[in-house]
């Protein structure tokens, strides 16, 4: 046996690490390495990286048991719905080094007299030199009734300091309608400590967006005496704090959640006797934190508290030689946050090489760290400092000021930093990259562009044409100017980052085409030559020619053109958004990417029984869609035999089926053909669980029992548009001449699309004529002169009624006919349906929002010039 054991261990020797086998019914293994690195968070996998270059293949052995690797500090803005959490998270085995060994394992106990580490599945380590690197684990235990109140959906209690809990923050906040929220902060050392306010703030700024602030009270308790360890920062939070609102109540500590009743028990730091007790409709809490369990048990290492007992300015542990320490395990009296760690890698690095030498450790570490405290959706005070609260700032400004471009280096810059330079090893914090204007370059997002365009300080953007939404009307409106002004003249005003083709929603709802092909990045479907801003506006102010954005800028135009679309307005109806996040329930609608391919899996799920599907009274964009999914679902469930037991209702809130005679008589036909009831004036007010409640013309309500339910949700223009009343009729469309797209007030604005108070059908045939008519009417009016082209109103609507056909309808203002195809598209017809599932989708990507598509009116005075 003992020869068995020699054997196999010494074939793995010469490589660094040495492995024993056992033959006995308990197989534990026996390594041996150079240097141990216990943990692979953020400090662990930062070291290996460094080592793992110094040292030969296979001498760094790193004991991490997660098979994920997450960025934490992007977890404030999953919490407030910047970001998936899947955005924060990397395979452990790709972060990881390949040269060093990776043990999936945790540390049962430490040994530092003999050098060994026993794991938790009964293994062995020796090592030479030890890192301890295992952060702080989160205390929920010491609570009652946090966990449970964590694992409870409908609780109103999240955290941000969990992959398992912070997107339920998000969902808590989203769905958050007014009353109490309170935030906390523990008596214990946490890790990011900005962090408790930072969401607090966010959620501010989220309740104000959605109307809900003014009935919103909220309430940040800490065990802190001050709301920052840093005065100069603290000065300027506390105006934060009183900007929005935000009541504070200082050395004061959850103590309990009683969930069921919506009470959180807090207790004074001064006074533990002293209990106080909140109702709230949201509680963030941040949970007390720890050491993990064994280190907290390995007692000549640690403190009282269980922190790795370590020089605070060698970070060399302060009995035993061969161990250092960093990040947030250790007793170092710093701010534990990923800056402090990337500064501290540094140091261990050096003063572990100098101790390999068996030398003594010269590197010192200042305390450095630094906490991007945002404030709002676009403004951040980035704080840096060192021992004993003093600023230690890289900025050529006063970080302690709201910045924009502080945001967007934490949402953008620090993310990538992290992945591509710190966890490689390569990052020492901002102090060992020479001129901050170096580290600008290392990444081509945002805060490129916003340096580049020198808005980093005074938040300001200029240009000559300002496109406010990238959608259909403002890609193919950005291009034709794109070709006609010079580079960086046009800005386009985007939050979203992906482009739709909205029409094809129908078919990917019916199962014909993928979710896929319906849309691409923003940044493929805009021209190269215009300045895309990730943002959306806030505020128009067309008197002195200025858009407010939800970041924070300003942007000076010298023109605009406003396309920014429909909102749906799902709150319009009692229980519709619910019915629609419930992946279970029978309710979707195809007017929207979130839900489109639900409705698919919901006409594949149906069985028979009772089918509705509504139209509004506030209707929006692409009318003619809730007609096209029914007709769809019919030959589908056709086709699977489950018709027979079916019964179809269309009940729409107008008082015909179609807006145009020709065509409206041609479909109430179909309908009737399809065994389809068609019900008139019927509103949709409320979804439950079994039962749609519509309101009829007299005022009296109706339930319907429903297996399946496609509903079109109200839309109405976005908020922004619609309080700026200079801009807005009465309804809050952008008030143009419905001939040539101007501003009926201002002459420098102009508008396309669904949100404009033309009396078109609002579709993408639509826009394709009215970028047209607004590229000349626009282009003339740069010149001083008047617009002299006219819309007239042109919109198509392609009709699918089944798996093969398909009607046309096209018609200008006052629901004059005006047909492309020298035959009566009124009928049914394959030629139909093959040009909405193929052509159009063509034309779109290729021709219409690259501003080459002005409509059909070429083709139709050379197949049909007599309009027949």
């Amino acid at each position: 046996m003992n020869n068995i054991l020699c054997r196999l261990g010494s074939v793995s020797a010469t490589s660094g690490i040495y492995r024993n086998f056992s033959v006995s019914a308990t197989n534990y293994a026996s390594y041996s390495c150079k240097l141990l690195v216990v943990g692979g968070g953020s400090a662990g996998c930062t070291m290996a990286a460094k080592f793992a270059r110094k040292l030969k293949k296979d001498s760094v052995v790193v004991l991490e048991p997660s098979s994920d690797h997450y960025y934490q500090p992007l977890w404030t803005l999953v919490g407030a719905g910047v970001t998936p959490v899947s955005a924060t998270r990397r395979d452990a085995r790709g972060v990881l080094p390949s040269s060093a060994k990776w043990l999936q394992d945790s540390a049962e106990s430490i040994d530092p007299k003999n050098n060994v580490v026993k794991t938790t599945s009964g293994d062995v380590i020796n090592y030479e030199y030890l890192i301890v690197a295992v952060g702080l684990v989160n205390d929920y235990g010491k609570v009652p009734g946090l966990k449970e109140a964590l694992k409870d959906k409908s609780s109103g209690v999240s955290t941000i300091y969990s992959h398992e809990y912070c997107e339920k923050t998000w969902s808590d906040i989203k769905n958050f309608k007014g009353g109490d929220a309170v935030f906390t902060y523990p008596d214990t050392p946490i890790k990011c400590p900005g962090a408790p306010q930072k969401i607090a703030y966010m959620a501010d700024s989220y309740f104000t967006k959605s109307n809900v602030r003014s009935k919103s009270n909220i309430t940040y308790n800490t065990c802190l005496p001050v709301i920052f360890g840093v005065k100069k920062y603290a000065d300027a939070l506390m105006k934060v704090i009183a900007r929005k609102n935000i009541h504070v109540n200082y050395k004061t500590v959850l103590k309990e959640i009683k969930f069921d009743k919506k009470e959180a028990v807090f207790f004074n730091t001064e006074d533990k006797t002293k209990l106080t007790t909140l109702p709230y409709d949201l509680l963030h809490v941040t949970p007390p934190m720890k050491t993990p369990d064994f280190l907290q048990n390995s007692k000549d290492m640690t403190d009282e508290c269980g922190f790795l007992t370590v020089d605070k300015y060698t970070l060399q542990h302060t009995k035993y030689s061969n161990i250092y320490g960093l990040g947030d395990c250790t007793n170092t009296p710093n701010s534990k946050t990923a800056a402090a760690i990337a500064k501290q890698s540094y140091v261990v690095e050096q003063n572990l090489l100098q101790t390999m030498k068996a030398s003594p450790p010269a590197r010192r570490y200042d305390g450095y760290g630094a906490c991007p405290l945002v404030t709002s959706y676009g403004t951040c005070v980035l704080a840096e400092f060192i021992y004993d609260g003093v600023p230690r700032e890289t900025l050529p400004f006063d970080q302690a000021q709201e910045s924009t471009l502080a945001y967007y280096m934490k949402r953008d810059l620090f993310p990538f930093l992290y992945w591509n330079f710190m966890l490689k090893g390569y990052y020492n914090g901002p102090e060992f990259m020479g001129i901050t204007g170096n580290y600008l370059k290392l990444f081509k997002s945002n805060v490129r562009e916003l340096c580049s365009r020198k808005a980093s300080c005074k938040n300001e953007f200029r240009c000559k044409l300002l496109v406010v939404g990238g959608g259909t009307g403002g890609c193919s409106v950005a291009w034709r100017f794109s070709r006609k002004l010079n580079d960086k003249d046009i800005i386009v005003l985007e939050p979203n980052t992906e482009h739709y083709y909205q029409p094809l929603f129908s078919l990917v709802a019916a199962g014909i085409k993928q979710f896929p092909q319906s849309h691409k990045p923003i940044k493929s479907v805009l021209p190269r030559n215009v300045l895309w801003l990730k943002d959306q506006v806030d505020d128009f102010d067309p008197c002195n020619n200025v858009v407010h954005t939800g970041c924070g800028f300003k942007v000076r135009y010298e023109y605009i053109v406003v396309a920014v679309g429909l909102k749906n307005d799902y709150e319009q109806i009692l229980g519709l958004k619910e019915a629609l996040n419930d992946p279970i329930s029978r309710v979707s609608t195809i007017y929207s990417p979130e839900y489109c391919q639900k409705c698919w899996c919901c006409i594949q799920n149906f069985k028979g029984g009772h089918a509705i599907f509504t139209f509004p009274k506030q209707a929006g964009k692409c009318s003619g869609a809730a007609q096209k999914i029914m007709y769809l679902a019919h030959d589908y469930w056709r086709q699977k035999n489950v018709i027979t037991s079916t019964n179809i209702t269309y009940n729409t809130a107008g008082d015909a089926i179609f807006g145009v005679p020709k065509y409206a008589a041609a479909l109430t036909k179909i309908a009737f053909n399809k065994n389809i009831v068609v019900n008139f004036t019927q509103e949709l007010i409320e979804v439950t669980k079994r039962s749609a409640i519509f309101l009829d013309s007299k005022g009296q309500t109706i339930a319907l029992p429903y297996n399946f339910l496609h509903i079109t949700p109200p839309m109405s223009p976005p908020v922004c548009l619609m309080r700026c009343e200079e801009l807005t009729n009465e309804a809050g469309y952008l008030d143009v001449d419905r001939h040539t797209l101007q501003h009926r007030r201002y002459n420098n604005v102009y508008g396309i699309g669904d949100c404009i108070s033309s009396p078109n059908s609002k579709t993408a045939a639509a826009v394709a004529n009215q970028s047209r008519i607004v590229e000349l009417n626009l282009w003339n009016t740069m010149y001083g002169k008047e617009p002299t082209a006219k819309y007239y109103g042109y919109a198509a609507c392609p009709m699918l009624t089944s798996f093969k056909t398909g009607i046309l309808a096209e018609f200008l203002y006052d629901k004059k006919i005006c047909e492309t195809f020298p035959f009566d598209q009124s009928k049914e017809r394959r030629l139909i349906y093959l040009i909405n599932k193929d052509i159009l989708p063509y034309i779109y990507w290729n021709k219409l929002i690259k501003g080459r598509w002005n409509g059909p009116s070429v083709i139709r005075k050379i197949i049909n010039p007599l309009g027949r």
